[in-house]
């Protein structure tokens, strides 16, 4: 069992992170604007999953709905549970088998007008939360904008986006953006302490959640199986490549973060040549690596991989299949869906 300090919780939900980590210059941004009575209705919140966008939005949701009443914990708490009338989250649903939605369809996104059309519980503010803006199917998005043409007074919307290029260009043009970027390793380090690795931060891309399941996956070790199976997958070997799938089954908490690990290493391959930055784990053999194959080959697999997880994920394959078709694409990257799917 990995310990971490007090004040994080890898397991929690963003709504029940009560610290936040880096961003203080969004943050204060933010807070500037709504204690000064310039708070701008719709903020995109954009940036790379994992790096703590939903954790500023919660941040700023309590600092604004606290901001009026006498007993914040409670205010807190119930913004924990779901249950605080002036609050509304909006995320992906899930199926009747316990799987997530592939996108965030037009019932969910009623919510935000329903919630909206009555008048506030409790004079003051309101704030709708939705995780993410770029998982609304197009008939949420439309329904969504147009309550952002004339957003209601005293209401404040986070919009939070993994890719802004996917979001309705209507909605950004109405909305106050606001990039956030990686957390340092520094800003890692300093938040984890002695509960991390130090070698396993400079894989976590800026995540911090990131950084402790990759400590929980074996860390180092797992780029290591990694690179060993895309190696041998190269050769058409599959011993390696079908254990680490199997292993990685609807049990095993970790898939995201290999998945991660896996398009990570894929990514570092090819740009280990031109790499001005510190070394890290793995760059070694990942060298190994790329003078097995001309760098094409290396862009082609990642480009590639890049397409096929954009359909595979909400495809309801299973995960050991999505990582074993990742291995069939760096065999060969020019290997259509309809064969990958007859190998599996």
């Amino acid at each position: 069992m990995l310990e971490t300090p007090d004040n994080i919780n890898p397991d929690l939900h963003p709504k029940g992170q009560i610290h936040l980590v880096g961003h203080h210059h969004a943050h204060e941004q933010m807070r500037q604007a709504f204690f000064k009575g310039a708070m701008h209705p719709v903020w995109l919140i954009a940036g790379e999953r994992g790096i703590g966008k939903a954790t500023l939005a919660y941040t700023m949701a309590r600092e604004i709905l606290e901001h009026e009443v006498q007993n914040p914990a409670v205010v807190a708490r119930q913004i924990y549970l779901g249950s605080y009338p002036n609050f509304l989250a909006v995320e992906k649903g899930v199926n009747a088998e316990g799987k997530a939605l592939r996108e965030i369809n037009v019932e969910e996104g009623r919510k935000v007008s329903a919630f909206l059309r009555q008048c506030a519980a409790i004079p003051g503010w309101r704030v709708v939360i939705i995780d993410a803006v770029d998982e609304m199917n197009r008939n949420a998005a439309n329904a969504l904008l147009k309550i952002l043409e004339e957003p209601p007074a005293k209401t404040v919307f986070f919009l939070i986006t993994h890719s802004l290029g996917q979001v309705l260009p209507t909605i950004r043009s109405r909305s106050c953006k606001l990039q956030l970027f990686p957390l340092s390793d520094e800003e890692i380090a300093t938040s984890l302490g002695k509960s991390i690795a130090s070698e396993i931060i400079p894989l976590s891309q800026g995540s911090i959640g990131r950084a402790i399941a990759l400590q929980r996956s074996g860390g180092t070790k797992l780029l290591d199986l990694i690179i060993q199976a895309t190696g041998d997958a190269l050769k058409s070997d599959w011993r390696n490549a079908q254990a680490l799938s199997a292993s990685f089954d609807k049990n095993n908490p970790g898939y995201d973060v290999m998945l991660d690990l896996v398009v990570w290493a894929l990514h570092r391959l090819i740009i280990l040549d031109h790499l001005t930055l510190p070394a890290t784990a793995g760059d070694g053999k990942l060298a190994t690596l790329v003078k097995r194959k001309p760098m094409s080959h290396w862009v082609d697999v990642f480009h590639r991989v890049q397409e096929f997880l954009k359909t595979a994920q909400t495809s309801y394959l299973d995960r050991n299949h999505i990582l074993m078709a990742i291995f069939f694409i760096i065999e060969n990257p020019t290997t259509g869906d309809e064969f990958i799917y007859e190998r599996l």
